[in-house]
């Protein structure tokens, strides 16, 4: 694991030593920026890394910054860990090619798994290739609300938090459920998290 990379950007110093060292004892190389402009401008190694990200910092925004590293052609997996996220800059940050958000406090086996998981599926997928663009193009048919709550489900909420996330009734997100599994032509969560992760290498 010695060579993976994981850069760490969030502006609260007492997160940033925390994190630090339950990487580095991880096993990782770690680097660790205060703010986004700091990470920016350093050289990001692309291939077996990951950026974790805070999603509110004071001077760029973690959805901004993910957007500049779009812009300047940066491919490199994200992991959002934050604990002011509303639901839709969850969806925002996911739908913009985030691996997935986990919120503070987290574990610090579920931290290193998700950050494994999101380096794994960059390294497996080809963002070029014909299964990413199709899965991509799948998405889009969906409406908005059917794209949160996709986008919900794939990352593992169930029905209950999803309906308390978006105030909508329980019966209502298994009513979006079925119109996204009957337009998408899938019968199970776990080929919808496929689709999901597809799209997202192919967003980033």
């Amino acid at each position: 694991m010695n060579n993976k990379i994981i850069y760490i950007v969030d502006d609260e110093e007492n997160v940033r030593t925390t994190l630090e060292n339950v990487f580095r004892l991880a096993g990782f190389i770690v680097y660790v920026f205060d703010n986004p402009f700091s990470a920016i401008s350093a050289s990001l190694e692309t291939k077996n890394s990951c950026i974790l990200l805070d999603l509110s910092m004071p001077e760029m925004g973690g959805i901004e910054f993910q957007q500049l590293l779009h812009e300047k052609r940066i491919s490199i997996p994200i992991v959002f860990y934050t604990g002011k996220a509303d639901i839709d800059s969850a969806v925002d940050a996911m739908s913009g090619g985030a691996f997935t958000l986990v919120r503070k406090p987290a574990a610090n086996s579920v931290l290193i798994e998700k950050v494994l998981g999101a380096i794994k599926m960059y390294k497996d997928q080809d963002p070029f290739s014909d299964e990413s663009e199709q899965a991509h193009a799948s998405l889009q048919i969906l409406s908005k609300r059917e794209l949160q709550v996709a986008l919900l489900v794939a990352n593992g909420e169930t029905a209950t938090d999803i309906a308390e996330h978006l105030f909508i009734s329980r019966r209502t997100v298994e009513a979006h459920r079925a119109n996204i599994f009957e337009k998408l032509e899938i019968k199970s969560v776990a080929r919808l998290a496929q689709l999901v992760l597809l799209a997202k290498v192919h967003l980033i």
